[in-house]
């Protein structure tokens, strides 16, 4: 491996090769070097194994999660765990649809130096989400780095592109043995710790979600629609959550935040 580069760990399920044959085309010169992780599908993974890593989340009152989010999940503990495997200070970990190109993989690894062992980094990915607009962050001693407000932990989503630290790495897995939890679940997996997320716009995900499996899968079950009281209960509280997002972001403004994310 030549210095200044760090392990990159590629998240993909078997029956994806096309996607990593676009891959290869978009990182020429990076994906030979990629380790894969074989995915789980979580819509194959039989019932009783589907149900036990739902039961704990369930019974703490949290939300039922789709196979595929459980398949996302497993997959990227998988990624974790090879990674404390190899002793390395740093990783970083991708799924087979992130777009970019090898010079935006460089601009990354230059980035690493300047990362503490108490962090994560967001390489980019927020493309359409509702929820960028209140990803807030301030330079972190290199240009294009930013470290995120607290309150942004939240409202920053994905798992197409990041880099991991043994430290983060370790607090996500020990969270994630507890109580299975959606993999980019970031504000939650840091909360009360020293850990800072900090954020690069370097890649990007795809704004066409078409291609994805879990997004597929969640339009298939009508994961948003909702119906009677439940549906008036669900708007009252997106209303006070958006009253919440806006005095959040006001005050990160405040204290001299800017937004990060076009």
């Amino acid at each position: 491996m030549n210095p200044g580069t760090y392990p990159i760990y590629l998240v993909s399920l078997d029956q994806d090769s096309e996607k990593r044959e676009t891959l290869k085309n978009r990182f020429p010169r990076y994906s030979a070097t990629m380790t894969r992780i074989n995915a789980v599908d979580g819509r194959k993974l039989p019932a009783k194994e589907f149900f036990d890593h739902i039961a704990t989340p369930l019974a703490l009152g949290h939300r039922l999660m789709l196979p595929g989010e459980v398949g996302c999940s497993l997959s990227h503990v998988h990624a974790l765990e090879s990674f404390l495997s190899s002793g390395e200070n740093y990783a970083l970990i991708l799924e087979d649809d992130v777009i970019g190109g090898d010079d935006d993989i460089d601009a990354i690894m230059t980035l690493v130096s300047a990362l503490p062992p108490e962090s994560l980094l967001i390489c980019g990915g927020q493309q359409g989400m509702p929820a960028r607009k209140y990803v807030f962050g301030k330079t972190a001693g290199a240009e294009g780095l930013f470290r995120l407000a607290r309150y942004s932990n939240n409202h920053i989503f994905r798992t197409c592109c990041y880099v991991i630290t043994p430290v983060s790495a370790k607090q996500i897995l020990d969270m994630q043995s507890e109580s299975l939890t959606l993999a980019d679940a970031w504000g939650t997996f840091f909360r009360g710790s020293g850990t800072n997320i900090y954020y690069t716009d370097k890649l990007a995900h795809p704004k066409e979600l078409s291609g994805s499996h879990l997004e597929q899968e969640r339009s298939r079950l009508g994961y948003e629609s909702m119906f009677g009281i439940r549906k008036i209960i669900a708007l009252a509280q997106r209303r006070l959550s958006r009253i919440a997002r806006k005095l959040g972001a006001l005050l990160c403004l405040l204290q001299g935040y800017r937004r990060v994310v076009k």
